[in-house]
């Protein structure tokens, strides 16, 4: 039977366990990650933990509804045998009545049945990490290889283990500054989340200083099970123009080499993003976005006004 689990109700332990035994447990959905990013998040759970669904619900003007909240790509099934189309179809039909409104996505190995959800493709990009350097190096792009070779040339020193703060002050001060799509609790929420990476053992961080001991360029890299995830940069006009985030996704690429890792780039649909992935060899993989809107019809017309 699938029930409704409340925040305050759900057995982290089995949670956990049920992450770890199935096939594409992954960092997002770890009880200790929704805890630091998704507020009280909640779950639908099938019989003693034998498969979970955690969803992210939130309110306004008194509507209920669910999100995909920042720092995660998906959520999904997950479950200690195999889901399958109908399982997860199963999970969203359960559902509580009471959320009008929802919008998340799915991990890329699962697949759904049945109507009453719009699905829309989504991509980000991965790259195996398991052939040595040389033969990841033969699949760059030209472009990727020539920016390497600048970047090695402009006076620079590499550092690893740089702080998840100063990753973050470098990302408000560059990209952040020109997206204004996070706030100061979003920021603080991903401080708190590299933190709690980097005191489990579960990150790397690289950081490109100029000649003047300036940070030019800053990456976090998230690590679980046999896949690093790619989390956030920062990146300044110099760094940009010497190809310092190249240089730092190769440094990485050479540590990990013939690992057996994946790396994941943290995905993009927008193609200049995925452009520069696809530079060091990434491929797409495709998940889907699942929405349903059962809003009354006037906050539906409400909501097409904001588009």
């Amino acid at each position: 039977m699938i029930r409704y689990v409340e925040h305050n109700r759900i057995d982290r332990s089995k949670w956990d366990k049920c992450i770890d035994a199935s096939e594409h447990g992954n960092i997002f959905v770890c009880s200790w990650y929704l805890d630091t990013v998704a507020g009280p998040w909640e779950a639908l759970v099938f019989n003693d933990y034998d498969a979970v669904f955690p969803i992210a619900p939130a309110a306004k003007f008194g509507l209920n509804y669910l999100y995909q909240p920042f720092f995660t790509r998906y959520f999904g099934v997950y479950s200690k045998s195999r889901v399958t189309a109908e399982v997860t179809t199963s999970f969203l039909n359960n559902i509580p009545e009471k959320f009008r409104y929802m919008e998340f996505c799915f991990h890329e190995s699962q697949s759904i049945n049945g109507s009453g959800f719009e699905l829309k493709e989504k991509v980000f990009q991965e790259l195996d990490l398991s052939l040595p350097y040389e033969k990841l190096h033969s699949g760059f792009k030209d472009n990727g290889k020539r920016s390497i070779k600048k970047a090695v040339k402009s006076a620079h020193i590499i550092k690893e283990g740089i702080t998840g703060s100063e990753v973050v002050d470098l990302f408000k001060k560059t990209k952040g500054n020109e997206l204004e799509v996070f706030d100061t609790e979003d920021y603080k929420k991903l401080v708190s989340l590299m933190n709690n990476c980097t005191e489990q053992g579960f990150s790397e961080s690289f950081g490109i200083y100029s000649e003047k001991g300036e940070l030019s360029a800053a990456a976090f890299f998230m690590r679980y099970r046999n896949r690093y995830v790619f989390l956030k940069s920062g990146l300044t006009d110099e760094g940009k123009n010497n190809g310092h985030m190249y240089l730092i996704f190769d440094t990485f690429l050479r540590k990990h080499a013939e690992s057996g890792y994946i790396l994941d780039f943290g995905g993009s649909s927008v193609a200049s993003v995925a452009r520069f992935y696809k530079n060091f060899g990434a491929k797409d993989c495709v998940y889907l976005q699942v929405k349903k809107n059962k809003l009354p019809t006037l906050v539906k017309w409400l909501k097409s006004l904001k588009k």
